[in-house]
């Protein structure tokens, strides 16, 4: 059976929006289609970019204070309230609670890897949100409550709870007003030089009354950051740093694109610099982000998260579902598109770094396409 030629058009489009996104629309070339090539297209510049920056009820909290040497001061407030346990046994519920401490697991490490840390506990005067929270944000805070030394090479930091806290406030810990009368802890460390990451899953509030101990979930989490003014960037490249509500803009332009073109496959590539972190100095440990996000911002200013990426080697290689769509409109001529941006995606809080080169190598679009005559 013959097809018209706007049959196969309408075809090779609805193939070109499938989950899958390898080359598709190859094998359906005829008389009104060219043979199937990449056009390879390169941003000119590297811009800074910024962003709102949510640090709360991520997978990861952070806490602590370093000096790097190349980037300057850091330092990370680590907010923390603790949920109900409906479960709690009959020997729980009628002693006295005798012993309690947070129970920090630490799973990430930027600077002095084996320097101890002086972990500060603040109670939380009043209740607070934590979905949506953002990494400015700012909360009121009560007495100091305890100070803990702890030692940076263990996978769990016990900060004990003061004698005093545990009588205020044992009777609310074995009752049924935990959740609306507690508020959780700040949790600081600004004598430290590292700055950890604290699993939330597995950090808890451990309490022991009648010889049982009862572990209190995480019910909400945010991390504040501080630091010193972002360094100027050199001639080359752009350095991009979690925590500093920072993005890398880009953009592209298809004004010598002379054809009609149906896209087959769409790769954002960005090159990926990992030197600040493979040169650090002895002892001082400094990630390489390994995972961004892309952002597609509209020509009225609407950020759209349109595709992650975790590093492969020199590059991060964009690819998605909405991105195809988004590239087919922009090739097209019927986009919004103003320019493109990479940050580090919002679920895992962390400071790590990559710098990404502003001229050689650019980050390129690599659209395979049809040309449809």
């Amino acid at each position: 059976m013959h097809r018209t030629p706007s049959a196969l058009f309408i075809f090779a489009l609805a193939l070109a929006a499938c989950d899958d996104p390898a080359p598709v629309g190859v094998d359906l070339v005829d008389e009104q289609s060219g043979a199937p090539y990449v056009l390879d297209l390169s941003a000119p510049d590297v811009t800074p970019g910024s962003f709102r920056e949510v640090t709360g009820n991520a997978t990861r909290a952070l806490v602590g204070a370093v000096d790097d040497p190349v980037l300057g001061r850091l330092e990370a407030q680590m907010y923390v309230d603790f949920a109900s346990i409906s479960t709690l046994t009959q020997v729980f519920e009628n002693n006295p609670v005798t012993d309690a401490a947070v129970m920090l697991v630490t799973t990430y490490v930027y600077g002095d890897s084996t320097a101890d840390t002086p972990v500060r506990l603040r109670s939380m005067a009043q209740s607070w949100v934590g979905s949506g929270a953002t990494s400015d944000t700012t909360l009121q805070v009560g007495d100091l409550l305890t100070e803990s030394v702890e030692n940076r090479r263990t996978f769990t930091m016990e900060v004990p709870l003061p004698q005093t806290w545990v009588a205020r406030w044992d009777t609310t810990l074995r009752g049924t007003t935990f959740d609306d009368s507690f508020h959780g802890f700040e949790v600081t460390a600004p004598d430290a030089s590292s700055i950890l990451g604290i699993e939330i899953l597995g950090t808890s509030l451990r309490a022991v009354a009648g010889g049982d101990t009862a572990y209190f979930p995480v019910a909400r989490s945010i991390t504040r950051y501080t630091h010193a003014p972002q360094p100027d960037d050199d001639g080359d490249a752009f350095t991009l740093q979690d925590g500093r509500k920072r993005t890398a803009a880009f953009r592209f332009t298809t004004e010598e694109v002379r054809e009609t073109l149906l896209l087959n496959r769409g790769v954002i590539r960005v090159p990926a610099d990992t030197s600040l972190s493979i040169n650090a100095p002895p002892h001082f440990v400094r990630p390489a982000i390994s995972q961004l996000q892309l952002d597609w911002i509209t020509t009225g200013g609407v950020r759209l998260p349109i595709a992650l990426a975790n590093r492969t080697g020199g590059h991060f290689d964009f690819q998605s579902v909405q991105l195809h769509d988004s590239l087919r409109a922009f090739l097209q001529g019927g986009s919004t598109l103003e320019h493109l941006e990479v940050r580090v995606p919002d679920s895992r809080n962390g400071i790590s770094v990559v710098r990404i080169p502003k001229h050689d190598p650019a980050p390129r679009a690599l659209l395979t396409v049809t040309p449809i005559r």
